[in-house]
């Protein structure tokens, strides 16, 4: 039988730093905001071996004296709350007492630091969890906290650890979300003496979305503020055109504390609806300024979610918010139906070219939805499917009188209509099919781009090469993936720092905004870099370069476009879902429109 007895202060602190310290991002992160706290101007990080050798954080803020650093390495000591009632009012990120303890317990760990009233700083040498030194040394003002050969005597930690490039783009990450929460502090990362981050400290947040992401996002952020009640929020919030594959670029902060919200998220994705195709999200950095009272940092063990009072109030604020931005800056407005006297236009203009002839005989009665069978897979090569050849203008818009256009000799018909210039409507003796025209158009250019992908895409050389400016882990992701950007008809080299030079596009995209492709890429690659195979990664990236380059929901297509459209989906091996796996199609029945009418 198993005796209780009280475990030993050494193993209490290694369970602790199992529950605080995950990772090297973690130790950067605890390290980072109590330099915050301190009320530093500049904190400097610098790491090797992607943090597991080596992290070293320095800051100028107002430094320990001797006692209150001894006291600092224990677990549960803190100077920013006394009692229980300060949880309800905590203004400083950290509050728990348990980050300096947990890192020493698993690591070799130094500090140095000085308050500006002593002349002499204090040293404190630490081996896991026992402090071996004591002594005083000169220094600057602030502290300086060194942390080498993290989990050495938790080998089973190690395992768990990812590649040194992944674990510093987990670093970097983290502190350019602090940076956003701080554009008063200048932060600097070094890896190996390679500057991966920096920030000017200016108390400029658009400056700071520049150092962290690039002027190509920038530039593309519009400026929010708003009120309502107990709650205000303010920041930045990205055009459509910068909208990401997932949610890692909704950046919020509560009283400048990064944190997760569902609450948010449902908020700014609500505001965006109908401006985003799906599976598409917005890129915004937002600020919720609100009474500490009403908000509850202490409900998660990594503080990364908090509660609030009233969620509806937050929800409120933040969606209207948004919405008046988007009015303000009449993008709104670029996504309603147009009116029956406009006309499509495209933003990139692409050359018209011919739709398929009419002379082939499909066998529509062979693609019922509601049996799946694959239709006859035809060979020959025939026009790309593209933008321009949705264009339509004034006269070829069909009369209000105009019968449906008969496109098939066997019965079926296609509306020169659409629903919300969105779903085509196809008629034959036994039924309606709905047509999705953005779905329909992803899979006729996912199996075009496919089949051509495994020979070579083709590539156009820009007569004037552009650069992409890109943060540390999109730089390391497309800079150890050139080789299969090159597959794809891509020419990218790296040119200095963290930018890219575009020499070289695949011919299919020279009239789309490539460079937002080229980040979509990336961000494919970014979220399974560690288990998907070559083969995987690049129909991941075909199936990108499909989404972004069909036409979308609310393009307005005329007649022969519409026709196009519908013969060159039957001729997919698969012309039932599109490459994300969503319906292209669907049927209803003559039997099943009498149901509905209760004829039957």
């Amino acid at each position: 039988m198993n005796i209780v007895h009280r475990l030993a202060d050494e193993t209490i602190n290694k369970i602790a730093a199992g529950e605080v310290i995950e990772r090297p991002a973690s130790v950067v992160k605890e390290l980072v905001e109590n330099a915050i706290d301190s009320g530093a101007s500049r904190i400097e990080v610098e790491i090797r071996n992607g943090g597991r050798q080596f992290i070293r954080v320095t800051d100028d803020g107002s430094g320990m004296e001797r006692e209150d650093a001894i006291l600092a390495i224990e677990r549960h000591t803190t100077s920013k709350i006394m009692d229980s009632e300060d949880l309800w009012r905590i203004k400083t990120l950290g509050f728990r007492g348990e980050a300096l303890p947990s890192i020493a317990a698993v690591s070799l760990f130094d500090v140095i630091t000085k308050t500006e009233n002593n002349d002499l700083g204090t040293q404190l040498i630490v081996k896991g969890g026992k402090l071996q030194k004591v002594k005083d040394v000169g220094a600057p003002n602030g502290t300086t906290i060194r942390v080498q050969d993290l989990f050495f005597n938790t080998p089973a930690r190690l395992k768990y650890l990812k590649s040194i490039p992944t674990e510093t783009s987990h670093i970097s990450e983290m502190l350019s979300r602090l940076a956003l929460g701080y554009p008063e502090i200048s932060f600097k990362l070094l890896h190996h003496e390679y500057e991966v981050l920096f920030t000017p400290g200016n108390g400029d947040l658009y400056q700071t979305l520049v150092a962290v992401f690039g002027k190509e996002i920038a530039k593309e952020m519009l400026p929010l503020r708003h009120e309502l009640g107990d709650v205000k929020i303010s920041g930045y919030i990205g055009k459509p055109s910068i909208a990401r594959t997932n949610r890692v670029y909704e950046i919020f902060f509560v009283n400048r504390r990064y944190f997760h919200c569902r609450t948010l998220s449902s908020a700014v994705e609500k505001a965006f609806h109908t401006l985003l195709p799906i599976a598409r999200y917005p890129f915004v950095c937002l600020f919720v300024e609100i009474a500490p009272s009403l908000v509850d940092v202490n409900s998660h063990p990594t503080k990364m979610e908090v509660r609030f009072t009233n969620d509806s109030e937050l929800f409120k604020t933040c969606y209207h918010g948004i919405r008046s931005v988007l009015k303000e800056h009449s993008l709104l407005a670029e996504w309603v139906a147009p009116e029956e006297d406009l006309t499509f236009s495209p933003k990139q203009k692409v050359p018209n070219q011919q739709p398929i002839s009419n002379n082939l005989n499909l066998g529509f009665n062979e693609y019922a939805v509601t049996e799946p069978v694959a239709p006859q897979i035809f060979i020959q090569e025939e026009p790309a499917v593209t933008l321009g050849m949705y264009q339509s203008s004034q006269s070829t818009q069909p009369s209000a009188t105009e019968e449906p256009k008969k496109f098939i000799a066997d019965g079926f018909y296609i509306y020169p209509k659409t629903v919300q210039n969105t779903y085509l409507i196809v008629q034959d003796e036994k039924g309606l099919f709905f047509i999705d025209q953005h779905a329909a158009h992803e899979r006729i250019l996912y199996e075009r781009y496919y089949k051509k992908a495994n020979v070579f895409l083709g590539s156009q050389a820009l007569l004037m090469p552009e650069t992409v400016n890109l943060n540390y882990n999109q730089f390391r992701i497309a800079s150890e993936r050139l080789s299969l950007f090159g597959d794809l008809g891509f020419h990218l080299e790296a040119f200095g720092g963290k930018t890219m030079i575009i020499r070289a596009v695949p011919l299919s995209l020279l009239d789309y905004n490539y460079k937002q492709i080229i980040f979509d890429l990336i961000e494919q690659y970014s979220q399974f870099e560690t288990f998907k195979s070559p083969a995987e990664i690049k129909e991941a990236f075909i199936i990108t370069m499909a989404c972004r380059t069909a036409i979308k929901a609310g393009d307005r297509l005329n007649p022969p476009e519409l026709e196009t459209l519908v013969r060159d989906l039957f001729r997919c091996e698969n012309p039932y879902t599109c490459p994300h796996g969503r319906p292209t199609i669907f049927r209803m029945t003559v039997d099943e429109l009498a149901k509905k009418f209760l004829r039957r």
